[in-house]
């Protein structure tokens, strides 16, 4: 009778994992809606008023040639724009090239000292690669989790959600972003770009992270990839400062311009 019992709950387990199966309802985890997902990504991203995080960056083209730059960021959001300032410390031919994106990528101004004066990159310049890495200027401003795109959950594995997001405005030079979202730590862990051709172009991994005594997640390793030319550029995190007393106007063309920042 034992026997019969055992066989009898695990032949309804079966059974129950069937029809669920069936049904669409997970037995891995609870079900979320896309809104839901995204929500706990931001939540688990650590908050703070503005960033300091000094990388190296290196770029290797499609004959595995590569070069290794090392450079300086700072980051703030605010109303749920993103601006950065960014800068090269070396090596020399680059040293003192910095990038200004303010209110989420709508103003992007690019520093050479050797012109000693900032110049706009709007309209089609936007699209143009970064200081030949494979981030254009327009990546560096863009939130793939802004509430104004629409999105929604094309598949669900044990350990990933798969997002396709659809981006506004009348300047982003992309159709889609497709987000894979990790189930366990909620974070991003890698976005895939679409041409408006429908295209897949480019990928973004997040292939390193650290997660501190809150559960906050950084990451500390990012590469993107350019399928078209089989190009790709690896950001390494070495350090990163929280909260730092920044003034008003930090991130600014007179900022920019100065020699130290």
């Amino acid at each position: 009778m034992i026997v019969l019992k055992k066989f009898t709950n695990l032949f309804l387990l079966s059974v129950l994992v069937i029809i669920l199966s069936i049904s669409g309802i997970s037995v891995y985890s609870e079900q979320l809606t896309v809104d839901e997902i995204i929500d706990r990504v931001k939540e688990n991203q650590v908050e703070s008023k503005n960033s300091k995080m000094q990388a190296e960056m290196v770029i290797i083209d499609k004959n595995g040639k590569s070069e290794t730059r090392e450079m300086l960021m700072y980051q703030k959001e605010e109303d749920d724009k993103m601006s950065i300032l960014m800068r090269f410390l070396a090596p020399k031919n680059v040293e003192g090239v910095t990038l200004l994106s303010a209110d989420g990528g709508d103003k992007i101004y690019l520093y050479m000292p050797a012109y000693q004066k900032p110049r706009r990159i709007a309209g089609a310049s936007k699209k143009e690669s970064f200081m030949g890495t494979d981030f254009s200027y327009e990546d560096l401003g863009m939130d793939y989790q802004s509430d104004e795109y629409e999105k929604k959950i094309l598949k669900e594995t044990e350990t990933l959600y798969s997002i396709e997001v659809i981006p506004t405005g009348e300047d982003i030079s992309y159709s889609k972003f497709m987000l894979s979202v990790d189930k366990e730590l909620f974070y991003m862990e890698k976005v895939e770009f679409y041409s408006l051709e429908g295209e897949h172009t480019k990928s973004l991994a997040i292939q390193e992270i650290k997660v501190d005594e809150n559960n906050k997640i950084t990451p500390t390793k990012i590469e993107i990839t350019n399928l078209i030319d089989n190009h790709r550029t690896t950001l390494n995190i070495k350090e990163i400062e929280y909260d730092l007393d920044l003034p008003g106007d930090f991130f600014s063309l007179r900022t920019m311009q100065k020699p130290k920042l």
